[in-house]
């Protein structure tokens, strides 16, 4: 028994009853009774209510074929104080008096309160991002409010602006003067800069707005529509559009047609200056997602500056050289991204260029 009683670890020997027969020096300590005080009162004595249903299942399964058994408990020192506990219940050892069940209690009240402290600082983290989110998600609706007061603000006089150089124009007469004609035109090139600047902003904005639902959407349809509000832009030109069988998928009509119509308008842009523009609807399919590519045979693009088409107002191209806003593609960025698809750029100078989204086939609406 030198053994038992000088352990540093505190050991209990009980009957099946869970009464205490002996109880070592550390035992004595952690309970805060001395080992007299101890023998014959149940074990369950020193545990709280909680933590006695725990022991009696203890007890009846280490009366069984289950060698040691073990589970977590709250013990009471003789002082009122608690202890978070193991408590590892199993055949006596060797040499002692048959019948009896050895108790070991391994103090985890450390490691209890590190784990609930640990808790506690996730909780505290989760609420401050929370709060963090939501305050994120009110400026971020207050900047859109400012912005689009400022585009609808902006649109009244940059018309007014635009309709006083045409006015200009016909009051110089035709040719205009030579020391006033390039200035004029350059104004009237800035201004309807400008102009094509807030609509395409008021179209991301509403993009960013815009209530999506899922249902079945035929995309040859949609192409269908989008050459026709395309149809003033190839006017005088020869474009020759084709495209691959078309899928059916699930998604918002409205959203996939923004999509299509923004890389349409992208593809006519840049062929504008081939005797015949080509623009070809490719379409390859994953098991998971349908990759739904435009191509043309336009300006194409250096591959190194691909990170940069999709970010806002990331050109490749001098506006002197292409019109445009640098809006477009984040827009369909935007919108793909939140059916859960991605979208990026295949090209090379002068060779044209593929843009390609990729559409879940299951897509999940994201905010």
């Amino acid at each position: 028994m030198t053994l038992f009683s000088e352990a540093p670890v505190p050991y209990l020997l009980l009957n099946s009853q869970g009464r205490v027969q002996e109880a070592n020096a550390a035992a004595c300590t952690h309970l805060g009774h001395g080992a007299e005080a101890l023998r014959g009162r149940r074990f369950t004595r020193f545990l709280t209510p909680g933590s006695q249903g725990t022991f009696e299942w203890l007890l009846g399964q280490a009366g069984g074929t289950v060698p040691q058994v073990r589970a977590e408990g709250q013990l009471l020192h003789a002082d009122g104080t608690m202890l978070d506990v193991l408590l590892d219940l199993a055949a006596p050892a060797p040499g002692a008096a048959p019948g009896l069940l050895r108790l070991i209690v391994t103090d985890i009240t450390p490691y209890k309160q590190a784990h609930r402290d640990l808790l506690d600082m996730t909780a505290s983290q989760d609420a401050r991002l929370q709060a963090g989110a939501t305050h994120f998600r009110a400026a971020q609706q207050e900047l859109e409010g400012v912005v689009t007061v400022v585009v609808q603000q902006l649109q009244l006089p940059v018309a007014r602006a635009m309709n006083y150089l045409a006015l200009t124009r016909r009051a110089l007469g035709d040719p205009a003067p030579e020391e006033v004609a390039r200035p004029l035109l350059q104004s009237e090139r800035a201004v309807q800069q400008i102009i094509a600047l807030l609509a395409s902003v008021d179209r991301y904005l509403q993009m960013r707005r815009m209530r999506l639902g899922l249902r079945r959407v035929d995309l040859e349809r949609v192409l269908r529509e989008v050459l026709k509000h395309a149809q003033p832009v190839m006017e005088g030109r020869h474009v020759h559009v084709t495209h691959d069988p078309l899928p059916t998928v699930l998604g918002d009509s409205q959203a996939l047609f923004v999509m299509f119509d923004e890389y349409v308008a992208n593809a006519l842009k840049y062929t504008k200056g081939r005797e015949i523009a080509r623009v070809h609807v490719r379409v390859r399919e994953t098991e998971t997602e349908y990759h739904i590519g435009v191509e043309d045979n336009g300006t194409g693009f250096n591959m190194r500056h691909k990170d940069r088409l999709f970010h806002l107002f990331g050109r490749l191209h001098p506006s002197r050289s292409y019109e445009g806003t640098g809006v477009g593609l984040v827009t369909v960025r935007r919108l793909c991204g939140r059916f859960g698809g991605r979208v990026w750029a295949e090209g090379k100078p002068d060779q044209g260029a593929t843009f390609w989204f990729a559409w879940p086939k299951l897509p999940v609406i994201l905010e």
